[in-house]
């Protein structure tokens, strides 16, 4: 839009008996003018100050070589407002920043307020100043909020995509960690199972069938919770672990005694609890070697204590620790509800895994931040 300026110019000076090399050197000088624009405009608009320091010097040379070509042309050729410079101000506005591009704006209004007072007096200045400097500053300005207006819908539109993108990772991860729960307590419940049959066929063929059949029920109840993960609306219950817990540690040959005191709890509470009953137990049947395991569930004023004990060898000695997705999937689910996550080997031996959650509070809606406490994963 704005190269009808130097059309505007072209057509005044083809209009006035020119030398023919003065005007061959104002058509050059006007080309020149032209690419030095255009390079300005398609290379460097709207980029926010962002330029790496070889580019901003490139930046700043054409901006210069732009300012003394329009310059050269209206000392050479103009008269009058001098109106070549709306091109540097154009560039200056939409290729600066913000800070640059007004000091920029205001430096040139004062330059071309002087060139006209130069030709046409102070007195002319004073009285027509809204013609002479006036357009400068709206072009100017208008351009630098056009400018900043862009940039703006820029940083909204990969604030948008930031967004998007970071949702998606964060239903990827609950789904991660969803499966690896559901399925991890299942299939080694299945195993566990498999193996009981296997020694029982022989000698005990009913109570081997029974077992069978029980694979058959484990199987059925993973595919369909599975099923609900994948929906996002799978909730386990207190209840339904400490009944599966029980069935599963004596299966594998570990004694259980649990204790539940809590009464009734909210729902989001209850499923942190339940979650956190399947993982303990599922870390006591595969890593702990343990031979009794002892799960209590105590309420303490406005807190909820759940704990998963065993009288195994304990953690890992130092150096030896993983970080996998089970415990420290519990960590996040637990810390999203605002509790408190310990698991680690207490000073009586074996291993301890503890959460405490807050009662009546709402859980967080953003992604999960680091649980406090200890943090240890399965143990190999």
């Amino acid at each position: 839009m704005w190269l009808v300026f130097p059309v505007a110019s072209v057509v005044d000076v083809l209009g006035k008996d020119l030398p023919p090399i003065r005007l061959l050197a104002f058509l050059a000088s006007m080309a020149a003018y032209v690419v030095v624009y255009l390079w300005l405009m398609l290379r460097y608009p709207f980029r926010g100050g962002e330029l790496s320091p070889s580019e901003r010097r490139v930046h700043v040379a054409l901006l210069a070589t732009l300012a003394v070509l329009a310059l050269c042309l209206e000392f050479a050729y103009g008269s009058g407002i001098p109106y070549h410079f709306m091109f540097v101000v154009i560039a200056a506005a939409v290729t600066l920043p913000t800070r640059h591009a007004v000091w920029t704006v205001v430096a040139i209004m004062v330059l071309t307020g002087g060139i006209y007072a130069l030709r046409s007096g102070w007195d002319a200045l004073v009285s027509s100043w809204e013609s002479a400097v006036a357009p400068f500053a709206i072009v100017g300005f208008s351009m630098i909020i056009v400018s900043r207006l862009i940039l703006t819908v820029r940083e909204l539109r990969a604030a948008r995509e930031e967004i998007a993108r970071l949702a998606v990772t964060e239903e990827r991860l609950r789904f991660a960690r969803d499966l690896h729960d559901l399925l991890g307590h299942s299939l080694s419940s299945i195993a566990l199972k498999s193996e009981l049959a296997g020694r029982l066929l022989p000698a005990d063929p009913d109570r081997a069938a029974v077992e069978v059949h029980d694979i058959e029920g484990v199987a059925r109840k993973a595919l369909r919770e599975v099923r609900e993960a994948v929906t996002g609306y799978r909730q386990p219950t207190l209840d339904e672990e400490l009944a599966g817990a029980r069935e599963m540690l004596e299966a594998a040959g570990i004694s259980c005694e649990t204790a539940r005191n809590v009464g009734v709890l909210p729902n989001d509470v209850d499923a942190v609890l339940a979650w956190a009953v399947r993982e303990g137990t599922t870390n006591v049947i595969r890593h702990s070697h343990a031979t009794h395991c002892q799960i209590r569930l105590i309420k303490d004023g406005e807190q909820i204590h759940a704990e998963i004990t065993d009288d195994g060898p304990g953690a890992p000695s130092e150096g030896n620790e993983t970080y996998g997705s089970g415990l420290s999937g519990l960590a996040e689910r637990v810390s999203a509800n605002y509790g408190k996550f310990e698991a680690g080997s207490p000073p009586e031996g074996g291993f301890r895994l503890r959460v405490s959650l807050p009662l009546g509070t709402e859980p967080s809606t953003g992604p999960a931040s680091r649980a406090e406490g200890t943090r240890r994963d399965e143990r190999p």
